[in-house]
C-alpha cells in the first residue's frame, strides 16, 4: 500500500505539531472566528492558514513562537525577522486549479525543509 503525503503541517502554541491529509480539520482546530490565507513568500506554492482576527484576539489565540520560527526557515528568512502568529497555524501545500479546496500533497523536498524547520523550532510531530 503506498501512503500519500500530507497536504498540511499543523504547529500549535505550545510546539506540538500534526501533519494532516484534510485541511478541514485543521481549520476545525483554528476556530470558528474565520481563517485567514496568505502565500508563504510571492510566488511560492505554500499557504498559510490561521485564524483570521487572531491578533485581536490575543485572549483566544496565543502568540505562536513555534510556527514563527518553522515560518521563517521554509520562507529563507532569519527568525529574528518572523512575523509574530497566533494559534494554530497551517502550512500546507496549494493548488489554485483544484476547485474542491485548493490543496495539494507536499512535495517530499517540502516534507523536508518544513521537517528540518520544525527541528530548529523545537517543535515535536505526530
Amino acid at each position: 500500500m503506498t501512503r500519500q503525503p500530507p497536504v498540511y503541517i499543523l504547529i500549535n502554541p505550545d510546539g506540538r505539531a500534526h501533519w494532516g491529509h484534510r485541511l478541514s480539520v485543521a481549520e476545525d482546530t483554528m476556530g470558528h472566528h474565520g481563517i485567514g490565507r496568505t502565500f508563504l513568500t510571492p510566488y511560492s506554492r505554500l499557504r498559510i492558514a490561521s485564524p483570521g482576527p487572531a491578533p485581536t484576539r490575543p485572549d483566544q489565540h496565543p502568540p505562536n513562537p513555534y510556527a514563527a520560527v518553522v515560518l521563517a526557515h521554509v520562507a529563507g528568512h532569519s527568525p529574528h525577522n518572523a512575523t509574530d502568529p497566533h494559534g494554530p497555524v497551517a502550512l500546507y501545500g496549494f493548488d489554485p486549479t483544484n476547485e474542491r479546496d485548493n490543496t495539494r500533497p507536499l512535495t517530499t523536498d517540502e516534507q523536508h525543509a518544513i521537517t528540518r524547520a520544525l527541528a530548529a523550532a523545537g517543535c515535536t510531530t505526530t
